[in-house]
């Protein structure tokens, strides 16, 4: 099966079937790094603000790229406590996969700074 279809029915629950340009707006890139971008955007089905990861599965790779984002997202959505980002659900737009999470103002860097100190295990 070639990367992003969804005629497995047990890939296909995991994205969410609406266009994400038309729920999500005022898209600001906040990171990024090997796998893609880290988004600021706001919600226009609720007053959430939400970060979102876009991550492409084209090119080299392809579908190694697109078993990492199922990995990922089957990952996410088993995560479930309160000192862990809430995973809000994943999209497909233009062969590009957004997982879209909770927003979380600050870093671990930040964390680090403030307490002076290195984090715990």
């Amino acid at each position: 099966m070639r990367p992003g279809s969804l005629k497995d029915p047990e890939i296909a629950e995991l994205f969410n079937k609406h266009d994400p340009e038309k729920i999500f707006e005022d898209l600001r890139e906040i990171g990024h790094g090997s796998f893609g971008a880290v988004y600021y955007a706001k919600c226009n089905l609720t007053p959430e603000i939400v970060a979102i990861k876009k991550m492409s599965y084209m090119g080299k790779q392809s579908m190694e790229k697109w078993q990492d984002i199922l990995k990922e997202i089957r990952f996410l959505r088993q995560l479930n406590h309160p000192n862990t980002i809430e995973y809000k659900g994943c999209y497909l737009h233009e062969n590009t996969a957004w997982l879209v999470m909770e927003y979380c103002v600050g870093s671990a860097s930040d964390i680090i700074e403030v307490h002076k100190r290195p984090l715990k295990e």
